[in-house]
């Protein structure tokens, strides 16, 4: 069965399920939205009619609720020429149709639909199944993402996390303080790696999302049961937002946007009282915007040199009696996280951010190298996490260092005691745009590593994980994207590749893949 992620259990039988012209549904009122769903991909698939019954009795394709069963979990049962489908919420017969989709092979156009009668019993591992897009160091507009999220939702991804303010760009609209986006959401070039040399370019890039366009994808994403999750990033890799707030640095010089990638001296004063009501309000209309329960706050590469230079910071350290200027970071993440608290949110800090004073009630999210262990010491302490290690699910880097593999068979438990595992809210992959300029590259990056994400976000590693892999190629081609379709699952690290990836040509891949293809 070509079905991505892996369902947790599944068992074919003999015989066979078609689905004829006016075979006849049943469905509990709740789920009526994902049937006719349903209904609507079988009609474009084979221009076959389904139709609808009040009588369970009469009906062969049944969707009814089961009330005992794990959130967002289903069930599938194909025998004897009747279908009955159980799901324990919405989000369980959404994820129920989704698998329909692949078994029955609805995105492919053709005159008889079947499938081998089978048994399919499922539900996630982890709730939390996460893909972070960044959108500051090239920008990403709605379309794009509304694209993104269609793919997330095949696979049951459930987590979009947008990275929107960095040093290089500060991408959504906040209406109180205009100046974050007629000043902030432009640079005037960037650094790139191309013909062999490093440089930076004077292309302007701009751009950021409207409040409107935030309405618009955090509807379309709810409907496919995907958390669009905010992230403000601070204190560090806030050059953007302090060009056009200068009096927010602990020099007041800060004059432009940031070109050049990497990790800039200029963060948010914390000895700066000004700043704290600022931010609170920054932080209002995203709460007003986003519904989700989690605000990221970034809290990584802060480094703190303007801090010690700062008469501001050293009096506001001295005044709360801190040890050093990581424990001031600290304190200056707390006032926030309080603030959040009251507008009903949960802050999700990386893990280099976190100190051992950090609030327990923040969620760690697991990034650096070496530091996977770091998540599950947290979690037996009692931290929620969610694990995102760079040398396994950072989808910014050449296939040739992170190939398939390493994001598939990644545990993210790993480590964790038992009566803890509770603590790992799931896993999520990164897509950073240093060196992604298009759609063609954004892409190229996710497809098809998103498959490889899915398998292991929902929990079970099935066999013939490329096998079903491919089967997805069909579906990127229907829909006009770029993909790599020359990954492995097992590919050999081509360190010539990363090589030139970092020295002479950071769309390498792709323009050797695309080369292939003519």
């Amino acid at each position: 069965m070509n079905i991505i992620p892996h369902p947790k259990k599944t068992e074919k039988i003999s015989g066979s399920f078609f689905i004829k012209q006016g075979d006849v549904i049943f469905c509990d009122e709740q789920f009526l939205k994902n049937v006719r769903r349903f209904m609507q991909m079988v009609e474009q698939c084979a221009n076959i009619t389904l139709a609808m019954t009040d009588d369970i009795g009469s009906a062969n394709i049944i969707f009814t609720r089961d009330e005992s069963a794990l959130p967002e979990s289903y069930f599938i049962m194909l025998s004897q020429g009747v279908a009955t489908i159980k799901c324990a919420d919405d989000a369980g017969c959404f994820y129920a149709v989704e698998t329909l989709r692949q078994l029955f092979d609805l995105d492919r156009p053709r005159e008889q639909i079947s499938c081998v009668d089978c048994y399919i019993e499922d539900s996630p591992k982890y709730r939390y199944r996460g893909l972070m897009l960044d959108i500051c160091r090239h920008f990403f507009d709605a379309d794009t993402i509304m694209r993104i999220i269609d793919i997330m939702s095949q696979v049951k991804l459930n987590k979009l996390h947008l990275h929107l303010s960095d040093d290089q760009g500060f991408r959504i609209e906040i209406k109180k303080y205009p100046e974050l986006n007629l000043v902030g959401s432009t640079r005037n070039g960037s650094e790139v790696v191309k013909n062999g040399k490093r440089y930076v370019d004077d292309k302007v890039v701009s751009g950021y999302l409207t409040q409107c366009d935030i309405q618009k994808l955090v509807s379309y994403a709810s409907e496919r049961h995907i958390d669009i999750i905010p992230e403000i990033d601070l204190p560090g890799h806030c050059v953007a937002l302090l060009t056009a707030f200068p009096q927010f640095s602990c020099t007041g010089q800060v004059t432009e946007v940031r070109k050049q990638w990497g990790i800039s001296k200029d963060i948010l004063c914390a000895g700066n009282e000004k700043v704290y009501p600022f931010i609170c309000d920054v932080l209002d209309e995203i709460c007003e915007m986003f519904p989700s329960q989690y605000v990221h706050l970034g809290g990584d590469e802060a480094p703190k040199d303007r801090w010690c230079n700062c008469k501001l910071c050293r009096e506001r350290m001295a005044e709360l009696n801190l040890s050093g200027f990581d424990e001031l970071q600290t304190n200056m993440i707390e006032v926030f996280r309080k603030h959040l608290v009251h507008k009903g949110k949960t802050v999700i800090c990386w893990n280099d951010g976190i100190t051992p004073s950090s609030s327990k009630d923040i969620v760690m999210q697991v990034w650096k190298p070496f530091t996977t262990n770091q998540g599950a010491r947290e979690a037996n302490s009692g931290r929620k996490v969610i694990m995102s290690p760079f040398s396994k699910m950072y989808f910014d880097y050449p296939y040739g260092m992170t190939p398939l593999s390493k994001t598939l068979h990644y545990v993210p438990s790993k480590g964790v005691k038992k009566q803890f595992l509770s603590n790992v809210m799931g896993v999520e992959a990164c897509l950073w745009t240093e060196y992604v300029e298009d759609t063609d590259k954004l892409f190229f990056n996710l497809l098809p590593r998103i498959d490889a994400l899915a398998e292991c976000a929902w929990g079970y590693r099935g066999v013939k994980f490329g096998k079903r892999m491919r089967k997805r190629f069909e579906i990127y081609e229907k829909v006009g994207l770029v993909y790599n379709g020359k990954a492995t699952l097992n590919g050999c690290r081509k360190l010539h590749t990363v090589r030139n990836f970092f020295k002479k040509d950071a769309n390498i891949e792709l323009n050797e893949y695309l080369y292939k293809q003519k």
